[in-house]
């Protein structure tokens, strides 16, 4: 079913053309999926001490963006795990 989602988002994104511009929501699905496939096994642990003794991190930024994607890539995650 997740294979299917994913064809999904990418045969979209390949449709749009190379002068589309995307936003974050639009390519959430994407770094789900690549977020998933990394198998990182302590995903929430790396991400809150990254929080904790990188603060810089968070503040405005290409690299804030990333961080703020990848936290919230974590947490649908963590959302669509727990639902049934």
């Amino acid at each position: 079913m997740r294979d299917i989602e994913m064809f999904r988002c990418v045969t979209r994104f390949a449709s749009a053309g190379e002068n589309h511009i995307w936003s974050t929501d639009d390519l959430l699905p994407a770094f789900m999926y690549v977020t998933v496939r990394a198998q990182i096994r302590h995903l929430g642990a790396e991400i809150r001490l990254i929080d904790d003794f990188a603060p810089q991190v968070n503040q405005d930024g290409q690299l804030a963006m990333m961080f703020t994607t990848l936290r919230a890539s974590y947490l649908q995650i963590c959302k669509e795990r727990s639902t049934p």
